[in-house]
């Protein structure tokens, strides 16, 4: 998720008022000057002393240090599939808007305004080689994206941390195309990104609020979720997102306050499931999110992978 414009839908007893964005700086260096790239990318490295730990591209946000991992059982199957960063990464942060890069010229004048950028700071980053080789993982790139104002509602305006773990290529998310519709995007991708997901794909409680953006798609939200209640239960700290284009579930994603993450959590949390998946594969049923003291990193994962027959 990242700063945009407003969508305000009444969804019985919920009202929401989001924009919701995002999206990999590959299709990004078509439409702004600058944009951040992991290096090393696909490159395999395992752990020293963890060799079942395997790790793939490496970047850098704040101070810190950021890269992709992924630890595997003896079959090849996932146990964790996430992020990793020190503790650098939560100090040094832009305080204002990204202004410089992920622009847009949504309306097509030749220029690019204030209100063409989607404001955030976001980092590409690759899985590890061996993730993306395996055909029964769908998960092959993320992107962490900072937030330093947080985005509507209210609830969200926090400084914030979104890490998107995708399941659709980068190609098919680089053509999604930016135009005047919704956040940023073409209207008739907004018509395709708005597409309803069918009811057996839909994760139970998850809901569109109408608000699609460039190359990235629509956003699904746990209407169930007390922050989002009116009024609100509880303060946000963090929050589970599905993605969605044309109909089909296209990421997953750990939305995190900064200030949880300051106060150094370790919990896991279980998220809704649809009750079926288009394509057979291992899926998270849960994201974990966890530091490690001592050795001042953190982890934000997916875990408790089930394999899916899809139907």
């Amino acid at each position: 998720l990242a700063k945009s414009t407003k969508t305000l839908r009444k969804l019985g007893p919920l009202v929401i008022s989001l924009a919701i964005t995002g999206a990999p700086a590959s299709l990004a260096l078509a439409h702004s000057s600058s944009v951040e790239r992991g290096t090393d990318r696909g490159r395999p490295e395992v752990h020293k002393k963890h060799p079942d730990y395997l790790y793939g591209e490496r970047g850098r946000m704040g101070r810190g240090k950021v890269r992709t991992y992924a630890k595997l059982n003896a079959d090849g199957s996932p146990a964790s599939i996430g992020i990793i960063y020190t503790q650098g990464m939560l100090e040094g942060l832009p305080t204002e808007p990204n202004l410089e890069s992920r622009c847009f010229d949504g309306n097509g004048n030749g220029t690019t305004e204030v209100d063409e950028c989607i404001g955030d700071y976001e980092l590409v980053l690759s899985l590890p080689r061996e993730v993306i080789q395996n055909a029964d993982i769908p998960f092959k790139w993320a992107t962490l994206n900072w937030n330093p104002h947080g985005h509507p509602p209210a609830i969200w305006k926090v400084p914030h941390f979104d890490f998107h773990f995708y399941v659709a290529t980068e190609e098919d998310i680089q053509a999604i195309r930016p135009g005047p519709c919704g956040a940023l995007i073409n209207c008739e991708d907004f018509e395709r990104a708005t597409k309803p997901v069918p009811a057996p794909y839909l994760p139970a409680n998850y809901i569109s609020v109408g608000d699609a953006v460039a190359a990235m798609g629509d956003h699904l939200v746990d209407s169930a979720a007390p922050e989002l209640a009116d009024p609100p239960q509880a303060e946000f700290t963090h929050s589970f997102i599905y993605g969605a284009y044309d109909g089909h579930i296209i990421f997953y994603e750990p939305m995190i306050a900064n200030d949880f993450l300051l106060n150094q959590p370790n919990e896991c949390k279980a998220f809704s499931l649809p009750a079926a998946w288009e394509r057979s594969g291992y899926y998270p049923t849960e994201y974990c999110i966890r530091y490690y003291p001592g050795r001042e990193r953190y982890r934000v994962s997916l875990e408790k992978f089930v394999y899916r027959e899809a139907r």
